[in-house]
């Protein structure tokens, strides 16, 4: 009787081991897939953690890199700051967002506004924007955030406020400056009557379904602009747009700031390119109702 029990205590037991023996691989090879989903899962979560910081390491960089490109521009010369002091004929006046050029012996009320190139100070357009408002207009060059137009495009709503004694105003700009300028009329089509593109064009036909006083003015040594898209885009402007071509002149003699990067060598001194720009657009000014 003692010797069954054992024996059945013993099969118990044999029992009982040889069922563990079996369970354990189903038990291990659980185990490990459990062991290698979450090495998968940590490896997966240390890889997307990879490329969120090479993401974000990237884009600092280029942000970075943007505006140390920003930071260098091209600055007014002396000839320039020569013409930001008041004279008998015209009153410059200078705050943080703009210069203003307004005649002396008239009361204006026709304004042209003008916006830089890409990071060109506005200053560098002083000479200009007196010869225009010695004529009877008010001038306004608009400092543009980091000297970038784009950073800018509603700057003319500032200007148009301020001087509310303007009945008239036609806008403008120096190569991005003049598309910017063009991207301002097509939201803000009753402010404007007329707009100036100094070595520009526009990307759309909006200024000619809408009619608008054009003038283009470009220089025949600028190594900066594309002729062939300033020659297609005389499809996207009014059909009674003025275009003056400048012989000899470059893109970089509009303004006083040294040579914009690319640019030709000018046939033509600034001063003459200079005068013969600003008689194009005080004849253009003229002819606005």
């Amino acid at each position: 009787m003692k010797n069954n029990k054992v024996r059945s205590k013993k099969r118990e037991y044999d029992t009982y081991s040889i069922t563990m023996e079996l369970e354990k691989p189903l038990l291990y090879e659980e185990e490990q897939e459990e062991i290698y989903k979450r090495q998968k899962n940590i490896k997966r979560k240390s890889r997307n953690k990879k490329i969120v910081k090479l993401i974000l390491t990237l884009l600092l960089c280029s942000v970075m890199g943007f505006f140390i490109w920003l930071s260098s521009y091209y600055a007014p010369t002396s000839q320039a700051e020569s013409y930001l002091k008041s004279t008998n004929s015209v009153e410059v006046s200078i705050d943080n967002n703009f210069i203003c050029f307004t005649p002396t012996n008239t009361t204006p009320k026709k304004g042209f506004i003008l916006y830089p190139a890409a990071k060109v100070d506005a200053k560098a357009y002083s000479q200009i924007c007196s010869m225009i408002a010695a004529k009877g207009y008010k001038v306004v060059a608009v400092d543009m955030p980091f000297n970038y137009p784009l950073f800018g495009k509603n700057k003319a709503d500032e200007v148009i406020k301020k001087y509310s004694d303007i009945e008239s105003w036609v806008i403008g700009g120096d190569s991005l400056g003049g598309f910017v300028a063009t991207r301002y009329v097509n939201s803000n089509i009753s402010k404007i009557d007329g707009v100036v593109l100094i070595s520009s064009y526009p990307l759309d036909s909006y200024l000619k379904e809408i009619n608008m006083n054009v003038l283009s003015i470009w220089g025949s040594k600028d190594g900066v602009i594309n002729f062939q898209s300033l020659i297609d885009a005389k499809q996207k402007l009014p059909n009674k747009t003025t275009y003056t071509e400048i012989e000899g002149a470059n893109h970089s003699q509009f303004g006083d700031y040294g040579t914009y990067k690319s640019d030709e060598q000018a046939l033509i001194n600034a001063d003459a390119q200079k005068q013969k720009t600003a008689d194009s657009i005080l004849q253009f000014l003229g002819n606005i109702n």
